[in-house]
């Protein structure tokens, strides 16, 4: 599949990044081990008028910390039944919120309590607030006034590492993520979140560590091994990985991550019948209506690793038919992107920019907030002038990237605003001009497998011999939970065997 295709989809079913950004707040310190006074000033104040609603709350956050994420939501709902003033309550009920709908109302049910909060957990929601406006500016603003206030927090350091994180800013991240596990060497998830970090900066030593500490805090639990075998499969080592993501599967059956990393595992090394079998088992133990579309997107995927595009499109309908049943208007258009996607990486873009007109209008029915239907249109843009491309109509993709351009520039997300680089780089390569591609894609996003691959291209048409090499491995083989590593890995593994003569 040689067609160009549009960056990084939205990853399908996956909530988006300022729902992890919600995913922690901080717990007041027991004042049985110290005084109140100490411990208000430390760490950032639970407040809710029902001891109840406080515990189930608590009980929910350690399950949502283990990855339990649909076992939580039932206690973040009890805890606002018990409390509806619970601000709190209603941040994390957004954060492990399955739909679209469900994020958006606990946000606004997060905001309407603030008045009632102290001004840390004020700050929490100001920065929940912003991020589902896709106001990053105002986002870090909260997340840096909260640090301000609460520097021997963790849970505040941790808020600040995924922030960092979604920007790329993995030296950030990783700082951030290390002072949280030093005021809390308990703490669990920062060492998940750090592994993650570190991987992403290229330290793949410094993730195993991380992760090994994980899952020596939680020996137990199923996230600390699902966690490991994924950077196990980062590194290639696939029958090694699977056992650790069937040592997750061994502790909690329901782990429907694992059973996704399995069938990705045997994807990678050529085994499409065991990948669809692995899907398959995912769907077997899909709990709701959420689970039940990853579990058939895993078979999506299958199908695009084996080349099989009439698979593919056959079992994303499927999928597009649980989401249309559930009248959830935000998945189908995800759904409908992502078809898109795929048609664009089999050349066929008007095929492709049918699908997009069909998500935009899916996106722009759903219940969903205006800055998320003003980022839909930008999508639109920014998916529609690469079908142009594809379709080969140069002077309606020059008018479209010209468009995103200037709508990225003026409202986008850091996300977005890479993706003007990579639109960039996409007319140079229609233009001819190498080398406005290669410095183009080197601004472009650093962990996209299909940026990765035109990037070792470009190189490789410069003599880059090496650089183009590094790029086409990473490409193949780095990024593996991507949505976007099926449609070109097989045109970079053909890349890497040129490349390293073979």
């Amino acid at each position: 599949m040689n067609a160009l295709n549009p960056g990084r989809t939205l990853r399908v079913l996956i909530p988006c990044l300022l729902i992890i950004l919600a995913a922690s707040c901080g717990r007041q310190d027991d004042p049985a081990t110290g005084s109140a006074e100490v411990a208000v000033a430390a760490k950032v104040p639970i407040t809710t008028s029902s001891d109840e609603a406080r515990e189930a709350f608590l009980t929910g956050r350690a399950l949502f910390d283990s990855l339990h994420r649909t076992e939580s939501l039932s206690y973040f709902k009890r805890a606002v039944e018990l409390d509806p003033d619970f601000a709190m309550g209603f941040v994390l009920l957004a954060a492990a919120s399955p739909t679209a709908v469900q994020f958006f109302e606990a946000v606004a049910n997060a905001e309407a309590t603030g008045p009632g909060v102290s001004a840390g957990e004020q700050l929490i929601v100001d920065a929940l607030v912003a991020g589902s406006r896709n106001d990053q500016t105002g986002q870090i603003d909260a997340l840096n006034g909260l640090l301000s206030s609460y520097p021997d927090d963790e849970r505040v350091h941790n808020r600040l590492a995924t922030f960092y994180n979604t920007q790329q800013n993995f030296a950030q991240a990783i700082r951030h993520y290390q002072k949280a596990v030093s005021i809390n060497p308990s703490f669990a998830g920062a060492f998940n979140s750090m592994g993650y970090a570190h991987r992403s900066n290229d330290d793949l030593e410094s993730a195993k560590v991380a992760f090994a500490r994980y899952i020596e805090l939680l020996p137990d639990e199923a996230n600390p091994y699902d966690s490991y075998a994924e950077l196990l499969m980062e590194m290639g080592q696939y029958d090694e990985s699977i056992a650790n993501y069937r040592k997750s599967l061994a502790i909690d059956r329901n782990f429907a991550a694992s059973y996704a990393g399995i069938s990705i595992n045997e994807s990678l090394r050529g085994d499409s019948v065991s990948a669809l079998e692995a899907a398959a088992q995912m769907r077997s133990v899909a709990r709701t209506a959420e689970e039940k579309q990853a579990a058939i997107f895993a078979t999506v995927a299958c199908h695009l690793f084996a080349g099989n595009i009439d698979g593919a499109i056959a079992a994303a309908e499927e999928m597009y038919a649980v989401a249309a049943a559930d009248g959830n208007e935000a998945a189908m258009g995800d759904v409908r992107e992502y078809m898109g996607d795929i048609m664009l990486a089999d050349g066929d873009g008007v095929r492709a920019l049918a699908y997009y007109v069909d998500a935009l209008g899916r996106r722009q029915k759903a219940d969903i907030n205006a800055a998320r239907k003003a980022q839909a249109k930008r999508t639109h843009l920014f998916k529609t002038a690469i079908a142009a491309m594809i379709s080969g109509d140069n002077e309606t993709a020059t008018d479209l990237v010209a468009k995103y351009k200037r709508a990225a520039e003026e409202n986008g997300t850091s996300f977005e605003r890479r993706r003007v680089h990579e639109h960039a780089a996409y007319l140079a390569m229609l233009n001819d001009n190498n080398a406005t591609v290669v410095a183009e894609l080197a601004l472009a996003d650093k962990l996209d497998p299909i940026v990765l691959y035109w990037s070792a291209v470009a190189n490789r048409d410069a003599g880059n011999t090496g650089k183009a090499r590094d790029l086409a491995y990473r490409a193949a083989h780095r990024n593996t939970l991507s949505a976007n590593l099926p449609f070109f890995r097989a045109d970079a593994l053909r890349l890497l065997g040129e490349l390293s003569g073979t």
